[in-house]
């Protein structure tokens, strides 16, 4: 049974019309136990109508800022996540357990790395925290981002991280696939034929590949992988639904 600490929320913002961001402080005392690393998750708890809700959501931010940051993304009926995005207000009260390992990143390395990162929508958070710590702190690591989403603006983090390519553009190379815009490097949902042409241009010496979405999403991109010479142990999976 997790443990569940009290959290104060002191910032919120909406990230896209679907989403928001909410700031958690860590309070001094419990400094030891939220000391994250790019990539874990918390579970979230409150009690809602009488009811008492948990999500797991992924840490984005950078580890030693002295708060937690959480992208929450309304999908089909989630009660929490309704009731974040019309309720929450800066200085509610969470109930939230300490970080878990969910996504084991590299991040210690300082050998020269080239990574694929596949993700859509709110898949996001996790890369968004150890793409902003790989900048940060392993030079001589080059990710390449394929993320899909309908739109610009329905893509968390979107300003955020094209300015974190253009500004690093040595290591950070991002494809967007937008299924309902004309934006973007593919007009499309990732596919085989998306990753085909990215695996063309970038090759198949990917040192990990990381896959984090729906089941659908990880058997199309393994499958599509594996045909094109990516080996199997590179491929590394955090499926949701």
């Amino acid at each position: 049974m997790s443990q569940f600490y009290p959290l104060k929320v002191i910032e919120k913002k909406q990230l896209t019309p679907e989403s928001v961001s909410l700031s958690l402080a860590i309070p001094g005392e419990l400094k030891k136990i939220f000391d994250f690393k790019p990539g874990q998750f918390v579970m979230v708890q409150k009690e809602i109508d009488g009811q008492k809700l948990r999500r797991y959501y992924s840490i984005y931010n950078l580890p030693g800022e002295g708060k937690l940051q959480l992208g929450i993304k309304v999908k089909g009926e989630d009660g929490f996540a309704n009731y974040a995005m019309h309720h929450i207000q800066p200085g509610e009260v969470l109930e939230v357990s300490a970080p878990m390992d969910d996504v084991n990143f590299d991040t210690e390395t300082q050998k020269p790395q080239k990574l694929l990162a596949i993700t859509i929508g709110s898949g996001i958070t996790p890369f968004y925290s150890y793409i902003q710590h790989m900048l940060k702190t392993q030079p001589n690591t080059e990710l390449v981002l394929v993320y899909g989403n309908e739109n610009p603006v329905k893509t968390m983090f979107y300003k955020e991280l094209h300015t974190l390519a253009k500004t690093y553009p040595q290591q950070l190379k991002i494809y967007d696939a937008f299924s309902q815009s004309a934006e973007g490097d593919f007009q499309e949902r990732i596919n085989p034929k998306v990753l085909k042409e990215i695996l063309a241009k970038e090759g198949a010496g990917f040192d990990a590949v990381y896959i984090i979405g729906p089941d659908d999403l990880k058997k199309m991109a393994a499958k599509t992988l594996e045909e094109e010479g990516v080996p199997k142990n590179k491929l590394h999976y955090r499926v949701y639904s």
